[in-house]
């Protein structure tokens, strides 16, 4: 086998000294941001009922304690780090005399902090990337993306935190799989949704060990199995590990059970079903909708590993790609999906984009669209029509990424036969 899996992309490289014109470039950036998060999280209260069940669950941490919380609310769906993180912001803003309120600024600096962390860390990570110019804008999308403004400051939701660890186990994984390994655990730990990526590293790993390289699938289960321990014998310590794993990972699976839940994907009547349509009915009296969605679900995992298999060289860009299609056919295809399950999508692609400019375009346009989808949710305003031409968008933008990563099968099978 002649492919070579790339074990550290930057091991020849220094990162380069940043000079005082960006950091500087970067506050100005980071202070617009923040004044359009907290002009807009001050102008629009968001989605209440998912901060109202925040604060909800802030105050029975403080009352509880993270330990035993999810004995006393078995109506907690969300894992043990955003509830660790509250519960830290709670303290803080207590400790100043502070009342948090759902849909207020006392609840949203929460997410406009995550906000602008994200931030932070996308342009410490690209800093290795050539074109200057090419690099800020995209980087100044990021910072002022519609969709992930909506997504925080307005709606109070934290898909921003499970994107970019997501994105980070993604980034360490060729040069640090260790970190990599850790980083996904926690990643879990913030939203199952996270596992969509995990084919992208099964069959990364596979790769290593198909060309005798073990150092990487040890070093990333080591990784993934420190902040497993470190949860398990925490919750086991104080009796709630069952009830934790019941309400973070299972209470939520199946619990509404419509083939799309206001997310523009193939389920949102293009294919001639309506968004209440129950998704355990069957289809042709054989296949349930729900094991169809997750039938085309598979068939995007088949794609992602042949993709990976044929790409000679692994790099973070391929990576970053095949996560950015399956987190995207993760949003498009099966039923049972929300209207937010596209952020760490989006979150990807902005990243892709960086490293190739033929993703910019894919960016922008889902940039758009997606904001378009929360803020329809938002205003309780999805039209029928407007929101088919919105899917037919997406569906192209789908068969588009898949057509990028056959061109670059294709160039990386030329490249081996030279």
């Amino acid at each position: 086998m002649t492919d070579i899996v790339a074990s550290r992309t930057q091991k020849q490289k220094h990162m380069p000294i940043v000079p005082i014109t960006e950091w500087i470039a970067l506050l100005i950036l980071l202070a617009i941001g923040l004044w359009i998060r907290v002009w807009l999280g001050s102008h629009y209260a968001g989605f209440m009922s998912d901060q109202n069940l925040f604060v909800q669950w802030m105050n029975e941490i403080r009352q509880y304690g993270l330990g035993t919380v999810y004995i006393h609310d078995s109506n907690i769906n969300y894992p043990p780090l955003f509830l660790l993180i509250m519960q830290g912001y709670a303290a803080l803003v207590h400790g100043f005399g502070i009342t948090i309120q759902a849909g207020q600024l006392s609840f949203k600096w929460l997410l406009i902090i995550l906000d602008l962390c994200a931030c932070v860390i996308v342009f410490c990570w690209s800093r290795h990337i050539r074109s200057t110019a090419t690099r800020w804008i995209l980087f100044g999308l990021f910072v002022c993306n519609p969709a992930l403004i909506v997504n925080s400051s307005i709606w109070g939701q934290v898909d921003i935190l499970n994107g970019i660890l997501m994105a980070g186990a993604l980034l360490t994984v060729v040069a640090f799989p260790l970190l990599a390994g850790l980083l996904f655990a926690v990643a879990l730990f913030t939203k199952l949704q996270a596992i969509v990526i995990a084919p992208v590293f099964g069959c990364y790993l596979l790769k290593c060990v198909w060309q005798r390289q073990l150092k990487p699938l040890i070093h990333m289960v080591v990784g993934a199995i420190i902040p497993v321990i470190v949860v398990v014998i925490y919750f086991a310590y104080y009796g709630g590990l069952q009830a934790m794993f019941k309400g973070a990972y299972i209470s939520a699976v199946g619990l509404y059970t419509q083939v799309t839940l206001n997310a523009l994907n193939i389920w949102f009547y293009v294919i001639g079903t309506v968004p209440t349509t129950s998704d355990t009915e069957k289809l042709w009296n054989l296949i349930s909708l729900r094991n169809l969605g997750f039938m085309l679900l598979l068939l995007a995992v088949i794609y992602t590993a042949i993709y990976l298999w044929q790409c000679r060289e692994i790099t973070t860009a391929v990576l970053l790609k095949a996560a950015a299609w399956i987190s995207f056919a993760f949003f498009m295809l099966p039923t049972e999906i929300h209207e937010r399950y596209s952020i760490p999508a989006l979150i990807l692609l902005l990243l892709v984009s960086m490293l190739d400019r033929k993703w910019i375009a894919i960016s922008c346009v889902l940039s758009v669209t997606i904001t378009y989808n929360l803020w329809g949710v938002l205003t309780s305003n999805l039209p029928r029509i407007p929101g088919m031409i919105v899917v037919w968008v997406h569906i192209l933008v789908l068969l588009w990424m898949g057509w990028l990563m056959y061109r670059d099968m294709r160039k990386n099978s030329k490249i081996s036969m030279m």
